[in-house]
Protein backbone atom coordinates (compact mmCIF):
# COMPACT_ATOMS: atom_id res chain seq x y z
CA UNK A 1 0.00 0.00 0.00
CA UNK A 2 2.89 2.21 0.90
CA UNK A 3 3.81 1.95 -2.86
CA UNK A 4 0.67 3.48 -4.17
CA UNK A 5 0.24 6.09 -1.85
CA UNK A 6 3.91 6.93 -2.93
CA UNK A 7 2.78 6.48 -6.89
CA UNK A 8 -0.08 8.79 -6.39
CA UNK A 9 2.02 11.42 -4.18
CA UNK A 10 4.68 11.75 -7.05
CA UNK A 11 1.77 11.97 -9.93
CA UNK A 12 -0.32 14.66 -7.90
CA UNK A 13 2.93 16.72 -7.26
CA UNK A 14 4.67 15.81 -10.32
CA UNK A 15 2.33 17.93 -12.85
CA UNK A 16 2.85 21.02 -10.67
CA UNK A 17 7.22 20.54 -10.39
CA UNK A 18 8.11 18.90 -14.17
CA UNK A 19 6.80 22.07 -15.77
CA UNK A 20 8.76 23.98 -13.43
CA UNK A 21 12.00 22.29 -13.99
CA UNK A 22 11.34 22.36 -17.99
CA UNK A 23 10.94 25.95 -18.05
CA UNK A 24 14.00 26.18 -15.60
CA UNK A 25 16.33 24.02 -18.06
CA UNK A 26 14.37 25.98 -21.14
CA UNK A 27 15.58 29.53 -19.78
CA UNK A 28 19.21 28.06 -19.19
CA UNK A 29 19.68 27.32 -22.38
CA UNK A 30 18.15 30.50 -23.88
CA UNK A 31 20.31 32.29 -21.85
CA UNK A 32 23.74 30.91 -22.50
CA UNK A 33 22.61 31.06 -26.62
CA UNK A 34 22.51 35.14 -26.14
CA UNK A 35 25.58 35.29 -24.29
CA UNK A 36 26.84 34.18 -27.18
CA UNK A 37 26.06 37.11 -29.08
CA UNK A 38 28.27 40.31 -28.05
CA UNK A 39 25.93 42.41 -30.26
CA UNK A 40 24.51 44.94 -28.42
CA UNK A 41 21.14 44.41 -29.51
CA UNK A 42 21.09 41.71 -27.65
CA UNK A 43 22.00 42.83 -23.93
CA UNK A 44 17.65 43.91 -23.57
CA UNK A 45 16.65 39.92 -24.37
CA UNK A 46 19.88 38.61 -22.40
CA UNK A 47 18.49 40.55 -19.53
CA UNK A 48 15.23 39.79 -19.54
CA UNK A 49 15.67 36.19 -19.70
CA UNK A 50 18.12 35.82 -16.97
CA UNK A 51 15.33 38.13 -14.77
CA UNK A 52 13.05 34.95 -15.92
CA UNK A 53 15.58 32.71 -14.92
CA UNK A 54 16.12 33.89 -11.42
CA UNK A 55 12.49 34.39 -10.76
CA UNK A 56 11.99 30.59 -11.97
CA UNK A 57 14.87 29.46 -9.68
CA UNK A 58 13.44 31.08 -6.88
CA UNK A 59 10.20 30.11 -7.73
CA UNK A 60 10.42 26.74 -7.57
CA UNK A 61 12.33 26.85 -3.95
CA UNK A 62 9.51 28.52 -2.77
CA UNK A 63 7.29 26.00 -4.18
CA UNK A 64 9.07 23.02 -3.12
CA UNK A 65 8.56 24.11 0.76
CA UNK A 66 5.04 25.43 -0.03
CA UNK A 67 3.70 21.77 -1.69
CA UNK A 68 5.68 19.96 1.37
CA UNK A 69 3.56 21.72 4.18
CA UNK A 70 0.35 22.08 2.29
CA UNK A 71 0.76 18.12 0.88
CA UNK A 72 0.82 17.37 4.47
CA UNK A 73 -1.69 19.61 6.01
CA UNK A 74 -4.51 19.87 3.14
CA UNK A 75 -4.19 15.78 2.74
CA UNK A 76 -3.77 14.34 6.70
CA UNK A 77 -5.16 17.68 8.25
CA UNK A 78 -8.06 19.06 6.64
CA UNK A 79 -11.07 17.64 4.99
CA UNK A 80 -9.67 15.59 3.20
CA UNK A 81 -8.18 13.83 6.56
CA UNK A 82 -11.59 12.01 6.43
CA UNK A 83 -11.00 10.09 2.98
CA UNK A 84 -7.39 9.36 3.50
CA UNK A 85 -8.10 7.83 7.03
CA UNK A 86 -10.35 5.52 5.66
CA UNK A 87 -7.49 3.89 3.59
CA UNK A 88 -6.81 0.83 4.77
CA UNK A 89 -3.34 2.18 5.58
CA UNK A 90 -1.64 3.00 8.84
CA UNK A 91 -0.51 6.42 9.77
CA UNK A 92 2.91 5.81 9.44
CA UNK A 93 2.95 4.83 6.05
CA UNK A 94 0.77 8.51 5.10
CA UNK A 95 3.72 10.24 6.82
CA UNK A 96 6.91 8.43 5.45
CA UNK A 97 4.87 8.61 1.68
CA UNK A 98 4.93 12.56 2.14
CA UNK A 99 8.63 12.87 3.48
CA UNK A 100 9.77 10.34 0.81
CA UNK A 101 8.26 12.74 -2.15
CA UNK A 102 9.29 15.63 -0.45
CA UNK A 103 12.66 14.44 -0.17
CA UNK A 104 12.60 13.56 -3.76
CA UNK A 105 11.46 16.83 -5.12
CA UNK A 106 13.80 18.84 -2.72
CA UNK A 107 16.50 16.67 -3.87
CA UNK A 108 15.52 17.39 -8.00
CA UNK A 109 15.00 21.04 -7.82
CA UNK A 110 18.54 20.98 -5.95
CA UNK A 111 19.84 18.81 -8.94
CA UNK A 112 18.08 21.23 -11.97
CA UNK A 113 19.70 24.05 -10.11
CA UNK A 114 22.92 22.41 -10.73
CA UNK A 115 22.25 21.69 -14.25
CA UNK A 116 20.72 24.70 -15.05
CA UNK A 117 24.14 26.52 -13.81
CA UNK A 118 26.40 23.92 -15.29
CA UNK A 119 24.75 24.91 -18.49
CA UNK A 120 24.99 28.98 -18.53
CA UNK A 121 28.58 28.72 -17.20
CA UNK A 122 29.41 26.09 -19.70
CA UNK A 123 32.35 26.08 -21.60
CA UNK A 124 34.27 23.29 -23.63
CA UNK A 125 36.70 21.23 -21.56
CA UNK A 126 35.01 21.87 -18.05
CA UNK A 127 33.20 18.56 -17.57
CA UNK A 128 36.48 16.90 -18.29
CA UNK A 129 38.14 19.12 -15.74
CA UNK A 130 35.32 17.94 -12.86
CA UNK A 131 35.51 14.63 -13.58
CA UNK A 132 39.32 14.79 -13.50
CA UNK A 133 39.34 16.70 -10.33
CA UNK A 134 36.88 14.01 -8.59
CA UNK A 135 39.35 11.24 -9.90
CA UNK A 136 42.46 13.21 -8.34
CA UNK A 137 40.70 13.53 -4.95
CA UNK A 138 39.14 10.17 -4.49
CA UNK A 139 42.81 9.06 -5.53
CA UNK A 140 44.21 11.55 -2.58
CA UNK A 141 41.88 10.29 0.25
CA UNK A 142 42.02 7.08 -0.96
CA UNK A 143 45.99 7.04 -0.45
CA UNK A 144 45.97 9.02 2.67
CA UNK A 145 43.23 7.18 4.69
CA UNK A 146 43.93 3.59 3.19
CA UNK A 147 40.58 3.26 1.99
CA UNK A 148 37.87 4.32 -0.54
CA UNK A 149 37.07 7.59 -0.49
CA UNK A 150 33.48 6.51 -1.40
CA UNK A 151 32.89 5.40 1.31
CA UNK A 152 32.88 8.55 2.94
CA UNK A 153 31.20 10.51 0.48
CA UNK A 154 28.30 7.70 1.16
CA UNK A 155 28.37 8.57 4.69
CA UNK A 156 28.00 12.37 3.74
CA UNK A 157 25.26 11.81 1.86
CA UNK A 158 23.62 9.76 3.79
CA UNK A 159 24.40 12.11 6.93
CA UNK A 160 22.73 14.81 4.08
CA UNK A 161 19.34 13.12 3.82
CA UNK A 162 18.80 12.32 7.30
CA UNK A 163 19.35 16.03 8.23
CA UNK A 164 16.72 16.45 5.50
CA UNK A 165 14.21 14.15 6.49
CA UNK A 166 15.06 15.70 10.24
CA UNK A 167 13.89 18.88 8.98
CA UNK A 168 10.73 17.96 7.22
CA UNK A 169 9.61 15.94 9.87
CA UNK A 170 10.29 18.80 12.40
CA UNK A 171 7.75 20.86 10.02
CA UNK A 172 5.34 18.12 9.86
CA UNK A 173 5.55 17.75 14.03
CA UNK A 174 4.99 21.35 14.51
CA UNK A 175 2.08 21.32 12.02
CA UNK A 176 0.12 17.89 13.98
CA UNK A 177 1.06 20.01 17.76
CA UNK A 178 -0.65 22.79 16.04
CA UNK A 179 -3.53 20.82 15.51
CA UNK A 180 -3.85 19.59 18.79
CA UNK A 181 -5.35 22.89 19.42
CA UNK A 182 -9.17 24.20 18.56
CA UNK A 183 -7.57 27.77 18.29
CA UNK A 184 -4.86 29.57 16.70
CA UNK A 185 -3.64 26.14 15.12
CA UNK A 186 -0.80 28.54 12.83
CA UNK A 187 0.33 30.51 15.71
CA UNK A 188 0.99 27.03 17.64
CA UNK A 189 2.51 25.58 14.86
CA UNK A 190 4.76 28.26 14.24
CA UNK A 191 5.55 28.50 17.93
CA UNK A 192 6.09 24.45 18.14
CA UNK A 193 8.41 24.80 15.13
CA UNK A 194 11.04 27.54 17.18
CA UNK A 195 10.78 25.55 20.12
CA UNK A 196 11.59 22.08 18.30
CA UNK A 197 14.24 23.82 16.38
CA UNK A 198 15.75 25.56 19.54
CA UNK A 199 15.53 22.11 21.38
CA UNK A 200 17.16 20.25 18.63
CA UNK A 201 20.34 23.07 18.33
CA UNK A 202 20.53 22.26 22.48
CA UNK A 203 20.97 19.09 22.11
CA UNK A 204 23.12 18.91 19.05
CA UNK A 205 25.43 21.30 20.94
CA UNK A 206 25.60 19.47 24.29
CA UNK A 207 25.73 16.27 22.14
CA UNK A 208 29.36 17.77 20.82
CA UNK A 209 30.48 18.37 23.92
CA UNK A 210 30.85 15.30 25.32
CA UNK A 211 34.64 15.21 26.23
CA UNK A 212 35.60 11.91 24.89
CA UNK A 213 33.91 12.57 21.49
CA UNK A 214 35.62 16.08 20.95
CA UNK A 215 39.19 14.37 22.27
CA UNK A 216 38.33 11.88 19.40
CA UNK A 217 37.34 14.60 16.50
CA UNK A 218 40.55 16.91 17.66
CA UNK A 219 42.64 13.61 17.21
CA UNK A 220 41.31 12.66 13.71
CA UNK A 221 40.89 15.88 12.09
CA UNK A 222 43.89 17.06 13.24
CA UNK A 223 46.32 14.16 12.99
CA UNK A 224 44.87 11.41 10.62
CA UNK A 225 46.70 8.91 9.43
CA UNK A 226 45.55 5.49 7.52
CA UNK A 227 45.89 4.17 11.05
CA UNK A 228 42.82 6.46 12.55
CA UNK A 229 40.66 5.39 9.80
CA UNK A 230 38.55 3.24 12.09
CA UNK A 231 38.42 6.15 14.58
CA UNK A 232 37.39 8.46 11.55
CA UNK A 233 34.63 5.73 10.75
CA UNK A 234 33.36 5.66 14.50
CA UNK A 235 33.24 9.87 14.58
CA UNK A 236 30.93 9.59 11.47
CA UNK A 237 28.97 6.38 13.11
CA UNK A 238 27.98 8.87 15.63
CA UNK A 239 27.28 11.72 14.02
CA UNK A 240 24.77 10.01 11.86
CA UNK A 241 23.50 8.61 15.41
CA UNK A 242 23.23 12.12 16.43
CA UNK A 243 21.31 13.71 13.69
CA UNK A 244 19.25 10.09 13.36
CA UNK A 245 17.95 10.69 16.92
CA UNK A 246 15.87 13.76 17.00
CA UNK A 247 14.83 12.40 12.99
CA UNK A 248 13.21 9.16 14.58
CA UNK A 249 11.71 11.42 17.09
CA UNK A 250 10.00 14.02 15.05
CA UNK A 251 8.70 10.84 13.10
CA UNK A 252 7.29 8.96 16.10
CA UNK A 253 5.79 12.29 17.55
CA UNK A 254 3.97 12.75 14.47
CA UNK A 255 2.24 9.12 13.97
CA UNK A 256 1.78 9.17 17.58
CA UNK A 257 -0.59 12.27 17.28
CA UNK A 258 -1.88 10.77 13.97
CA UNK A 259 -2.82 7.69 15.71
CA UNK A 260 -3.91 8.72 18.70
CA UNK A 261 -4.67 12.81 19.27
CA UNK A 262 -5.74 13.45 15.41
CA UNK A 263 -8.22 16.63 15.70
CA UNK A 264 -9.89 17.45 12.10
CA UNK A 265 -12.45 20.16 13.71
Amino acid sequence: MLTKLLKYEIKATGRMFLPIFLSLLVFAVINKILSVFDNQSWQIPSKISMVFYVIIMAGMFVMTLTVMIQRFYKNLLSDEGYLMYTLPVKSWKHILSKLLVSMLWMIASVIAAMISIEIISYKQGTLGKIIQGLAVFHNQVTGYLGAPAYLLILELILGGLITLASGILMVYTSIAIGHLFSRHKIIVSFGAFIALNTITQIYIILACRIPKIVHSVNIVFYNVTSNDFFRLELIFMYGLILIGIPCASYFAATNFILSKRLNLE
